[in-house]
């Protein structure tokens, strides 16, 4: 008889090796696989990511004092994001960052809803800084808020790549009046700079400045109600595009002053695309110093400076000019003795070159010029000129250059200095000061000129050996090629 059976492997090896000693009946014992259950099919695993611990700080709103946060400012480790929470919190000294790199510092927002931004109060603080930074590395200030700093909002100093990116500085309540804001958003003596989508309100000096620095970007701010709006100032290197300057003294300054230490030019230099308007603002009862020389109703203002391209701006409603260009001379800078920098060894220069307006659109200028001619002749202002012009031309010109050339023949040809001042001549090549292709919309009184250029050759009015050219006078009816400008952050 046969039969199968399953049996341990073991045992069925010695029943196989008994069998074949005989017998009548063979039994064969056969092994039999017991059927697998079927195997569900496998998803395919995802592959593992590791998990990088992200290094930061979330600060609390109990944290929001100033023993607490400047000890977390103090003890951020590079790579940090130091989270600030929403609120309003006040201060009365100076936040302090030094000597930090890779940190970020970042609130909730920069507008003034309680519940959405964050809100840096200084109001109860000494005459100091808002947040006082130095020797910084690639560190960001992002989305908060400084209010009523008695000194400066944001001030970085010595440092390098470095970006303020939606922030707000302002002074509350009367600013015209009451402001102790110096600067709003202040990086000095420092390299890589970006300042963006940010806003200043109410300082009594420049809302944005940028000063001894050099790559710069100021792109896409709002800037109102402050003496200077914009202000570049012994600077390389630097665009400023897309503000919305407004309400102040004088919209965009670009500035060379002999004083600083580190540049003692501010050269290559863009303003281009931006929406200059309503800069007749009479300068704040605090302001001091040298924003006070610039004319109020000015819309772009640029001192000793060289290589500077203003294009693609409209420039509406100022009562002096929509361009000013002058030479140190003209705000007492100049020097007879420059002294070499301590950073790039070139010495003041006193004088304008390579300066373009071109291609902007400019409207409503010149209707009630301010500052400097609004001041008696005798008392050291220029109103003898201003009413002169205004009584034959009805307007100041949407173009103003003080005419002063340098009288180095190396820059310049057929200077007559007989008198002891810079007079007539002309720059050479991509040295000269140009305005040409500007879309001028002429004031209402218009006497039929073209009204885009002043030419004043400013020593030659004041000695009584020369006058003005106008309109389109031939010195500034030029167009120049100047080097592009490289470096500044993308």
């Amino acid at each position: 008889m046969k039969f199968t059976r399953t049996l341990p492997s073991a045992l069925l090896a010695a029943m196989i090796l008994a069998a074949c000693g005989g017998g009548e009946d063979t039994i064969v014992y056969v092994p039999v696989e017991t059927p697998a259950a079927p195997v569900a099919p496998v998803a395919p695993v995802a592959p593992v990511v590791p998990v990088v611990p992200v290094q930061g700080t979330v600060v609390t709103a109990a944290q929001m004092n100033d023993i607490d946060l400047n000890a977390i400012f103090q003890a951020a480790k590079e790579g940090d994001t130091i989270t600030l929470p929403a609120g309003k919190y006040s201060f009365k000294g100076p936040l302090q960052i030094t000597n930090k790199k890779s940190i970020t510092v970042l609130g909730a927002g920069n507008g003034t809803d309680l519940t959405a931004n964050t809100i840096l109060s200084f109001a109860k603080a000494l005459a100091q800084n808002g947040i006082d930074a130095a020797g910084l590395d690639t560190v960001t200030f992002k989305k908060f808020a400084v209010e009523d700093a008695s000194g400066n909002g944001v001030f970085v100093n010595q440092s390098k790549n470095i970006v303020m990116d939606t922030l707000r500085t302002e002074w509350m309540i009367n600013p015209f009046g009451t402001s102790k804001m110096v600067y709003g958003l202040y990086p000095v003596s420092s390299d890589n700079v970006k300042i963006v989508n940010s806003k200043a309100v109410g300082t009594r000096d420049a809302g944005v400045y940028v000063g001894q620095s050099q790559n710069i970007l100021v792109a896409n701010n709002t800037v109102v109600n402050n003496v200077a709006g914009i202000e570049i100032e012994n600077s390389y290197n630097a665009i400023v595009e897309n503000n919305d300057v407004y309400d102040n003294t004088g919209g965009i300054l670009v500035f060379a002053l002999k004083a600083p230490p580190r540049f003692k030019l501010a050269k290559n230099i863009v303003v281009r695309n931006n929406r200059i308007s309503d800069n007749n603002t009479p300068p704040f009862v605090n302001a001091s110093g040298l924003v006070l020389s610039i004319p109020p109703g000015t819309g772009v203002m640029v001192l000793a400076s060289q290589n500077v391209d203003i294009y693609g701006n409209t420039i509406t409603n100022h009562k002096t000019t929509g361009v000013l260009l002058v030479s140190a001379y003209a705000a007492g800078e100049d020097t007879t003795n420059p002294t070499p920098g301590t950073g790039d060894k070139v010495p003041y220069d006193n004088f304008g070159k390579g300066n373009h307006v071109h291609n902007n659109t400019i409207k409503n200028f010149g209707y009630e010029p301010g500052g400097a001619f609004a001041i008696p002749t005798s008392q050291g202002g220029l109103k003898d000129v201003t009413d002169a012009f205004m009584g034959a031309y009805k307007s100041f010109p949407a173009v103003l250059w003080d005419g002063i050339v340098d009288p180095n023949p190396a820059v310049s040809s057929g200077v007559d200095v007989s008198s002891g001042y810079p007079l007539g001549g002309d720059y050479t090549g991509n040295n000269k000061v140009c305005s040409k292709a500007n879309g001028v919309t002429p004031p209402a009184t218009s006497v039929g000129v073209g009204y885009e250029n002043l030419d004043l050759n400013l020593f030659g009015l004041l000695t009584s050996t020369g006058g003005w050219a106008f309109p389109d006078p031939t010195r500034m009816n030029c167009t120049i090629t100047l080097p592009a400008v490289t470096g500044y952050p993308s």
